[in-house]
């Protein structure tokens, strides 16, 4: 029985040159290209771990990107896939999975004032803080998804220094190295692959699954796998770095 493989992108399966491990710049494949030119690499042990995903397993990508962001990842996925947020679920042929849009769509109507004026206080506030910024709503077939800012000359850090003030009841804040996304109730990576997950196991039968990420906000989804991992280097590692006799302690 094949096994459903969860994935996270950027920054689990891949990431941009400059992260990647000095020595081995010379070594690295392409896996998603940018109009900015920053493209994503993929170190020989990322390869060789994607090919042995891709070889043994249904491997479903979970990202933030949008359809056309995730159009520039140049790895061979050949089934579903997550793409901007849980907002949309891609079916093998590109094709937008009809079930989950007709959810998503009727519930994200009500927040697009929200986000507009989430974008609009975002940048008022980059102003005022002589913060550099690029920020835009991510938009699917006509719904209006979540709101990312992004600092152009920086590593992200001041991003946390933008405030937003309005009910934000069931929003998720989301800040992981340069990227700081404010996005809506509806939307969740976890609700996807809840729904994905589901309609799966009842045409193919009751299946592992394997989940991986590299964010706090990718514990959601995870925590629906049977199995789930993160990179050493990562958000997630970071909150479980306690040392091993503290932890003992703590379970004494």
């Amino acid at each position: 029985m094949q096994p459903i493989v969860f994935a996270d992108l950027d920054d689990t399966l891949f990431q941009t040159r400059a992260k990647c491990p000095k020595g081995s710049q010379h070594k690295l494949a392409l896996a998603a290209i940018s109009s900015n030119g920053h493209h994503s690499m993929m170190t020989p042990r990322q390869v060789a771990m994607i090919d042995w995903l891709l070889s043994t397993s249904q491997v479903i990508p979970v990202t933030a990107r949008g359809t056309t962001a995730y159009g520039n990842v140049k790895i061979a996925f050949n089934s579903y896939a997550i793409v901007a947020n849980g907002a949309v679920i891609l079916k093998p042929d590109g094709a937008h999975l009809k079930e989950w849009h007709d959810v998503i769509s009727k519930e994200l109507i009500p927040h697009r004032e929200a986000l507009n004026k989430v974008l609009e206080v975002g940048r008022q506030g980059a102003a005022a803080g002589k913060m550099s910024v690029r920020s835009w709503i991510v938009e699917e077939m006509e719904m209006a998804t979540y709101a990312v800012f992004k600092e152009n000359n920086g590593d992200g850090k001041r991003l946390a220094e933008l405030k937003f003030e309005f009910d934000d009841a069931g929003w998720i804040r989301h800040h992981n190295g340069n990227n700081f996304a404010l996005i809506p109730p509806p939307v969740s990576k976890r609700r996807a692959v809840e729904f994905l997950l589901k309609k799966i196991r009842s045409e193919s039968g009751d299946r592992p699954a394997i989940g991986f990420g590299d964010s706090a906000s990718d514990l959601g989804y995870l925590n629906l796998c049977d199995w789930w991992g993160a990179p050493s280097r990562s958000q997630i590692s970071a909150m479980l770095n306690v040392p091993t006799k503290t932890f003992f302690a703590d379970l004494a």
